[in-house]
């Protein structure tokens, strides 16, 4: 498997070249007004893409047209372009990142219970072909998918097990063989990789723990029973209590009263995950980093460790200055033995 190589985070002068559909390269930019280069793990729909903002030429009207690609040099994503505005004397590029290639092809039937790597490889092979697409190698993932995925886009099915099983996925240009291939990747912590303030490699630390809403019983009252879920062993101020009102649910046709109650439950566990205990850490890692990178930090002067992914790294380019940005999961809350 080809490890993850961002050019978002290196130092030098950075330029971007243009493809056609075909990744036969048709020119160079070296310069431009402003740019933002977003790299992400698993989520593309409903997100900003690329925008690149030129003083309007001829040549680069001609040069930057929908369906075509932008590389950022030593990236291992395009970026498609969707858009070409001319307006007061710029050019503005508006391009979504290879991976939504995915969303111009479909799937029909509803799947569950799938071997998630296999299935999503054999999907995006099978589907009608698309220029110079094809699969990468395996990453060798395990994970079962098992929910349901009903027929639609193909992009929303791989986003929808990805997101579920906290896996990466990329359509991945491969410059020297003038390919892109789809790839699932998962990258593990590196327990050598230290983040903290004093290396200079982690700011914007916030810790929050709040109890506002929270619940730890729910009583489900049904029509025709009442269930309680959660730790109703509880008592005294350990005891939180969430009442629903579910009167207006009867049972259904031949109905069990042990089915109508267990209806009851489920309902009750979906509100108390909705009124949870919440603990929050969050903080922005920095320097030489990468999409899907796992990054663990400790919170100063406290038992605190936090470990997330990183979903995203942007960079913003203007008037040659750069800087880049990083967007993390949601953390995974430990204290030091």
């Amino acid at each position: 498997m080809v490890e993850i190589i961002s050019a978002l985070t290196a130092s030098g002068h950075k330029s971007i070249c243009v493809y056609d559909i075909r990744l036969n390269l048709l020119g160079r930019i070296e310069s431009w007004v402003s740019l933002v280069w977003p790299e992400r793990y698993n989520v593309y729909s409903d997100t900003q893409g690329a925008q690149l903002e030129l003083h309007d030429t001829t040549a680069l009207q001609a040069l930057c047209r929908p369906d075509r690609y932008l590389w950022l040099v030593g990236s291992d994503r395009l970026m498609r372009i969707v858009s070409a505005q001319k307006s007061d004397h710029k050019l503005v590029i508006a391009a979504k990142d290879a991976a939504c290639i995915l969303d111009e092809r479909g799937h029909t039937d509803t799947l569950s219970n799938f071997a998630a790597e296999e299935t999503l490889r054999s999907l995006v092979s099978s589907a009608a072909a698309w220029p110079c697409l094809e699969l990468g190698d395996a990453a060798g993932l395990t994970d079962t998918y098992s929910g349901e995925v009903k027929p639609g886009s193909l992009l929303k099915l791989v986003e929808q097990v990805c997101q579920e099983l906290d896996i990466g996925f990329r359509v991945r240009f491969d410059q020297p063989k003038a390919k892109l291939l789809f790839e699932l990747f998962r990258p593990k912590l590196d327990p050598n990789a230290r983040y903290a303030p004093q290396y200079g490699n982690l700011t914007d630390l916030t810790y929050t723990e709040s109890i506002t809403g929270y619940k730890n019983v729910c009583v489900v009252v049904g029509a025709e029973g009442t269930a309680t879920v959660g730790a109703a062993e509880n008592t005294g101020s350990a005891r939180r209590e969430l009442i629903v009102d579910a009167t207006s649910k009867k049972k259904e046709g031949g109905q069990s009263q042990a089915d109508y109650l267990a209806a009851l439950r489920a309902q009750g566990e979906q509100e108390l995950a909705k009124h949870t205990r919440l603990e929050n850490f969050r903080f922005t890692p920095t320097g030489s980093i990468t999409v899907g990178l796992v990054v663990e930090a400790s919170l100063p002067g406290t038992d605190i460790q936090a470990a997330a992914r990183i979903t995203s790294v942007t960079l913003s380019s203007q008037k040659g200055e750069n800087s880049v940005s990083t967007e993390i999961g949601t953390p995974i809350i430990r204290r030091k033995q």
